[in-house]
This record gives structure tokens, C-alpha cells and sequence, in this order.
């Protein structure tokens, strides 16, 4: 399921069709961002997009990756700004439970490569191939994709840290999430750094090492 900001073009088809491939997911709180500023970042993404399509240009792939990117780091930025809605996740122990849901679920449904946890957002970076056999092969019937996934990550948090809050029946999380499947090993680099940069960019801490719920699988530190 999809955040409101944007509908992603890479997404015409269901995830499930992109069994064992690794997501960059965001996810924020609810009431995060204000209704008019994501409506008028998906008008203008879609009025661009449509240029770029009808123009039927030879890299038009290369323009809406592109116009994706400058997208998201608008609804990123506004995110980070924290001018509207809950902070929850400035709370360690409300960042711990989010954090835990997270790490619940590594190797049985995917492997968790890091994640930052942002006083009102969440980015991950999870690779399905945890449920993908070493031929290639996966069951059909047992494989659990990311709406699957997100959803039990979002609603086991949410449950507990409404339970901390006092606050049991409210929204927690806002409906959906954005997501990118990782093509190839430069966009895993770039995903990863942005994960890892962004508590950095938003002047909460010097190095990403520093922020205490910002996690990095060991195999993909630089050595």
C-alpha cells in the first residue's frame, strides 16, 4: 500500500511479482504531514510525470527516476521540518518498540540490512530474499510479500506504542508507505546512504553513528 504523496510508476504491478528483492520503505506517523502540501506535491508530480510520457523521449526511464527522487526528498524535507503532527518517535522507548518490530521479523520474513528512526518517520532497507531458496525458487503459497510484511510490522508497533501512550484506539501510523525496490548495487549504496545521512541532515546528530536508533547490518559497514 502506497503513502498519499505520490503513486509510484515503478509499482504497476504487485509486489508480490518482486519476490525476493530488496525495498527502501518509509513510513511515518499519523497526521505527519499536512493534506495540502501532499496534494500539491502529487499534482505537480503527476503533471510532470504525464510531460515526460508524452514527450516519449529515448530516457524517459532516466527522467522519472529522476522526477521521482526530487519528489521524495520534498516529502522527506517536509518530514524532517517535524511543523505538523506527532514526534513519538523522539521517545526511546517509543523508538525502541518501533525499532524491535523491526528486528522481530529479521530472517523470517526478510533481511533487516539497517533502518533510522526519525521523530516522526521511519526508512528501512529489507531484503526479501530471506523466504527466496538458493536456486532462485520461492513457495508461492507461504511467501509473504510487503504489504504482508508492513502490515504486521506497523500494526505489532503501533499496538504497544499506543499502549506506552495511553492512547489504545488511536491512528499511530499513517495508512500506507512509500517504497523502492532496489535495482542494482549502486542504488543499494545510495539508499543505504541516505538512510544513514538523514538523522545527519537533519541536525540531529554529528555522524550517523551517533544517533542512538539509527542500525546498519555489520556486512554492509565500510570496512
Amino acid at each position: 500500500m502506497e503513502d498519499e504523496f505520490t503513486p509510484e510508476y515503478t509499482r504497476r504491478l504487485p509486489h508480490f511479482l518482486r519476490a525476493g528483492y530488496t525495498f527502501f520503505v518509509t513510513f511515518r506517523l499519523h497526521g505527519s504531514l499536512p493534506m495540502e502540501f501532499l496534494e500539491k506535491l502529487r499534482t505537480r508530480f503527476e503533471s510532470q510525470k504525464s510531460q515526460i510520457e508524452t514527450q516519449q523521449s529515448p530516457d524517459a526511464k532516466q527522467q522519472l527516476d529522476a522526477l521521482h527522487r526530487e519528489y521524495f526528498y520534498a516529502y522527506d524535507q517536509a518530514l524532517d521540518a517535524c511543523e505538523q503532527g506527532p514526534t513519538h518517535l523522539k521517545d526511546p522507548k517509543i523508538a525502541l518498540l518501533v525499532a524491535d518490530q523491526l528486528s522481530h521479523f529479521d530472517k523470517k520474513y526478510y533481511h533487516l540490512i539497517g533502518y533510522t528512526l526519525m521523530p516522526n518517520h521511519v526508512h528501512t532497507l529489507l531484503d526479501f530474499s530471506a523466504q527466496v531458496k538458493e536456486d532462485g525458487t520461492f513457495d508461492r503459497k507461504s511467501y509473504k510479500n510487503l504489504d504482508y510484511v508492513m502490515d504486521r510490522v506497523k500494526g505489532a508497533s503501533a499496538r504497544f506504542a499506543n499502549l506506552e501512550l495511553g492512547t489504545t484506539g488511536q491512528a499511530f501510523w499513517q495508512a500506507g508507505f512509500h517504497d523502492r525496490y532496489i535495482r542494482d548495487q549502486r542504488h543499494l549504496t545510495g539508499a543505504l546512504r541516505y538512510l544513514k545521512q538523514n538523522p545527519v541532515s537533519a541536525k540531529l546528530c554529528d555522524h550517523w553513528m551517533e544517533h542512538p536508533f539509527t542500525y546498519v547490518h555489520q556486512d554492509y559497514l565500510v570496512k
